[in-house]
């Protein structure tokens, strides 16, 4: 019995030595190459702060390594930065309670398309299983309002888009949809691990101003509608 209770103790002391590790001794082996520019880390491995990662900004995570026995997830973490806000919660497989919300022309994307544009694009993921590095099951709602917010530019308005996350085939699947003034738009776009996408997208409008606004982006006129079908690299 003495030897369990010394066994018992000896891990406890163990794991709050663990605890009070400086991030900055850990950290650079666990954040990619590239990155940031200028990272810095402050904190303990179980409550801390990474500064300076690209598009992110500044990110704080606390550790519960207890919750990885109960129905919780043991990391919580938020975010902040020009392009982007995110907080959730996250385990090794599971990812839940994400909120994100980002500014379209600062994301990450290799579609230059989007670079000069106005707008948002705002995810609510109650729940997302990845199994082996792909997307088994997701439970989500994504919306975005660019559309909307550039009739300036375009002389043109569109409908807000909205609609489901789900996976298929290890991809993340989103099937969005908007209808507005006799408009309606649907897109469909697959993302893969590996950076692929891709999509389909099909515009029904009567509006004359939307007939030179879309074949700037590709979309050639086929009856009724305008449609783009498209694969290519999202990041």
């Amino acid at each position: 019995m003495r030897k369990r209770y010394f066994l018992l103790g000896a891990l406890g002391g163990i794991a709050g030595l663990i605890s009070q590790l400086p991030l900055a001794w850990v950290g650079p082996h666990f954040v990619p190459n590239g990155a940031g520019s200028d990272i810095s880390y402050s904190g303990t491995l179980w409550n801390g702060q990474v500064r300076g990662l690209d598009y992110i900004g500044t990110t704080n995570f606390t550790f519960e390594p207890k919750k990885q026995f109960s129905t919780g997830l043991p990391v919580s973490f938020n975010s902040q930065s020009a392009a982007m806000s995110i907080f959730g919660q996250l385990s090794y497989k599971q990812l839940a309670n994400l909120r994100f919300t980002g500014v379209l022309a600062n994301l990450p994307t290799r579609d230059g398309r989007l670079k000069e544009l106005a707008g948002h694009v705002d995810i609510r993921l109650s729940e997302l299983q990845v199994d082996h590095g792909e997307c088994s099951s997701a439970n989500g709602l994504i919306t975005t309002d660019f559309l909307a917010l550039n009739e300036a530019r375009w002389q043109w308005r569109g409908p807000v888009l909205s609609g489901p996350i789900s996976c298929e085939g290890g991809d993340i699947l989103v099937n969005l949809s908007g209808r507005e003034a006799r408009q309606e738009i649907r897109a469909n776009l697959r993302l893969s691990k590996n950076g692929q996408y891709a999509a389909n997208i099909t515009v029904q409008t009567d509006q004359a101003e939307a007939g030179v606004v879309l074949p700037l982006y590709g979309f050639e006129k086929q009856g009724p509608h305008y449609k783009l079908t498209e694969q290519g690299q999202w990041r």
